[in-house]
């Protein structure tokens, strides 16, 4: 290779990490991705894989597949299999931690042979890490021999962030993707994605790369090429439009780490305001290309030649939105107590629903008031909020499909006709009485194999809320952090303890990890008591939050605030503390009936700001939300899931009330599918099982389980045939 000279190549993932070590050199930053950086492309590698096999052709095929572009990277080599990062250390860094939660439950499965396909990329020699960070050894060693990796003090950022991404990796892909995709998509995953590796001749070159890339002039994106686009037609207001571009730049310049923000802003507003309804190209285009998509729509959106004048209005309007949304965006990165109220908007953004942003702008006109902009971006993300904690209690799924539903849907048909911040709370009262109420939800929920950010969500919010009511100071995001609290288990993984009273393993297992089972209790506190009975632990509550600490007998009894709280909301039989006789059954039927009023107190209607009209003043079919719009929402579905099992519903192999079973350890398990293709043991009853990995999983007390493979239905001669069999054959035939 000549001096200097720079060559490109194409790598899949087997072919990138094959043999091949590398490392990071000194100037290079610590691991920084975040929830969002590493939820945004996981979510991306599954959507893409979830197009992928739903295609028949290409399962069969699957070397015809597209290849998914993951991006490039800027190496150079030290030796034959020995490589080094200049960029793109965040990314592969991230990719080294999905394989490693891969392997984990493939291995689970016995899967051997992709075990070893992804034991070649994980390491080099079956004991060296591929990517060599030796500040990052101790926290992959723990992932990799299952083990807890407890941080401390003298740990660096890098550590700390590595096994957080690593713990939201593992319950992420369990929300995502079946355990019986696991084997299709590993091999997907490294086949047919692609990074492009730009090699540097050697250190020093690779240096410089480096600085020309983070110190230098960046290459054009798709909002420098708008603006390129508009300066173009203004004719003699350039001056005048460019000093506006800079101005709305700077109103989105709340964090420096974010050359994206920008594009996103735009991006929304489009979608917010001028993406058609019965144009599904829109989304996807302005999505890949807002500059192409503007030019081709310039007739529709008034940006002709002739009228120079509507491309100055055009960005005059970008910037005025850009200055009312900076708040909304200021606080979607920190939560502030200051009287707006606006703290929804980072909880959304943390549950993944970064998406409500063109729900908001929907909302929000350019000539509002500043104070008119907060309260409807407020009153749009408390509906989100609210809609998010609905999806889980009734065990929904909260993925991308549903998100667009509900943002382009539902919401912003409705909001581009609000005026006034009373016609945005009218309209989403409207459509909270549609919802329906959260109190009736959710008898038996909790904790399951892909649930468990969303279950500390719902334990957060509510342990925040009793705090917060008893005028005790409290942080709802340390809350939320899972290295500061731990969900905790009343009751310890002993069901022998309770086998009189609950013989059935089973039945123990599923109502240990109902939400009346569990609370939030800090790190340090969980390590030492977790295993004790619940009797010997709780007097160590007293001295957690309330919501724990009432556990403990004499708690409440020199509390006036807190007796009070419990005398305004009639919360004297939930709120209460439990003698060493009250068996669990009754505890924890009593806890999870505690939990779901706090959360109906925490997301009443009224109390969120909607004025939620009377039943017989709610909008029928043929009515419309508000006076002025032209859109009628409909009544929220429960919903079919989106599962093989519901698909199988949807295509008659199936039928509600179908009996299936699981035989492990020579003992039949019985349940039944209803309607919404949700399973319901017959050993518990109660709110159903959205997957049948779930229900597998707690019948066979296991982490994870193939439940297609697991779940057999029997025939009128007592022949059985797995639900992955039967779909399998109903593929083979065209049915599905």
């Amino acid at each position: 290779m000549g001096v200097d000279e720079i060559k490109s190549q194409g790598f899949s993932l087997k072919e990138l990490f094959r043999d091949v070590a590398y490392q990071v050199d000194y100037y290079q930053r610590d691991y920084t991705w975040g929830e969002e950086e590493v939820r945004t492309l996981l979510r991306d590698l599954c959507t893409s894989f979830s197009h992928w096999s739903n295609d028949p052709a290409l399962i069969r095929r699957p070397g015809n597949a597209p290849q998914y572009f993951l991006g490039p990277f800027v190496y150079y080599e030290q030796s034959k299999n020995r490589r080094c990062l200049v960029d793109g250390q965040q990314r592969f860094v991230t990719l080294h931690l999905l394989f490693l939660q891969l392997r984990a439950r493939v291995r689970d499965h016995g899967d051997a042979r992709r075990v070893d396909r992804l034991n070649r990329a994980i390491t080099t020699d079956g004991a060296h890490f591929s990517i060599g960070i030796s500040d990052h050894e101790p926290v992959l060693r723990a992932i990799d021999e299952g083990r807890v990796y407890e941080t401390g003090l003298g740990d660096s950022l890098s550590r700390r962030n590595l096994w957080a991404r690593s713990q939201q990796i593992e319950a992420q892909l369990a929300e995502e993707l079946d355990a019986d995709k696991l084997d299709r998509f590993t091999d997907w995953l490294l086949d047919r994605v692609v990074l492009v590796g730009i090699r540097a001749a050697n250190q020093d070159h690779g240096y410089r790369m480096f600085e020309t890339m983070n110190d230098r002039g960046a290459r054009l994106t798709a909002v420098d090429l708008l603006k390129s686009h508009l300066l173009a037609n203004v004719g003699t207001g350039e001056d005048q439009l460019n000093t506006r571009w800079q101005e709305m730049l700077r109103e989105l310049a709340t964090d420096r780490e974010d050359p994206g923000a920008a594009s996103r802003f735009i991006k929304a507003t489009l979608l917010a305001r001028y993406a058609r309804p019965d144009h599904a190209e829109d989304r996807r285009q302005i999505d890949a290309n807002l500059n192409v998509w503007v030019r081709q729509n310039a007739k529709y959106l008034g940006l002709v030649p002739d009228r120079p004048e509507n491309f100055l209005d055009f960005v005059q309007s970008l910037l005025e939105t850009a200055r009312l949304f900076r708040p909304i965006l200021a606080a979607s990165r920190a939560l502030k107590k200051d009287g707006d109220r606006l703290e929804a908007v980072l909880f959304n953004e943390r549950n993944g629903l970064g998406e409500q942003t063109v729900a908001i702008l929907a909302a929000i006109r350019p000539t509002d008031r500043p104070s008119q902009a907060k309260d409807k971006g407020r009153l749009v993300a408390a509906y989100i909020d609210r809609w998010y904690a609905l999806q889980v209690l009734q065990d929904l799924p909260v993925q991308a499909p549903e998100i667009a539903e509900l943002v382009h849907g539902r919401l912003v048909p409705v909001l581009r006709e609000c005026r006034t911040p009373a016609d945005v709370a009218a309209a989403l009262g409207q459509l909270a009485l549609l919802d329906g109420a959260l109190l009736p939800e959710a008898s038996t929920l909790g904790l399951r194999g892909n649930n468990s950010h969303q279950i500390r969500y719902l334990l957060a919010r509510a342990t925040a809320y009793v705090e917060e009511s008893c005028e005790r100071p409290n942080d709802v995001l340390a809350y939320l952090d899972r290295t500061q609290f731990h969900i905790e288990h009343l009751w310890a993984n002993h069901p022998s303890r309770v086998e009189k009273e609950i013989p059935d393993p089973v039945v123990f297992r599923s109502l240990r990890n109902q939400l009346g089972g569990l609370g939030l209790l800090e790190g340090r506190e969980n390590s030492s008591i977790n295993d004790m009975p619940l009797h010997d632990k709780a007097p160590l509550y007293a001295r957690s939050n309330i919501l724990l600490g009432i556990i403990s007998p004499g708690y409440n009894r020199r509390n006036p605030i807190l007796r009070d709280f419990i005398k305004t909301h009639q919360l004297d039989k939930l709120l209460r503390s439990f003698g060493p006789k009250e068996a669990m059954t009754p505890i924890i039927q009593t806890r999870q009936q505690l939990y779901l009023h706090l959360f109906d107190l925490i997301w009443n209607p009224e109390q969120l700001g909607f004025p939620t009209p009377t039943p017989q003043d709610a909008p029928q079919p043929d009515q419309n939300p508000v006076p002025q719009s032209r859109a009628t929402p409909a009544r929220r579905k429960t919903g079919r899931r989106r599962t093989d099992v519901a698909k199988m519903l949807d295509a008659h192999i199936l039928t509600a009330g179908t009996r299936i079973v699981l035989t492990h350890r020579s003992v039949d398990h019985w349940a039944t599918i209803n309607e919404e293709g949700g399973i319901v043991l017959n050993a518990t009853g109660g709110t159903p099982y959205g997957r049948v990995d779930e229900a597998g999983a707690v019948v066979r007390g296991t982490k994870t389980c193939q439940g297609m493979k697991e779940w057999h239905i029997e025939d009128e001669t007592g022949e059985r045939l797995s639900l992955r069999t039967l779909r399998d054959q109903a593929v083979a035939a065209g049915r599905m």
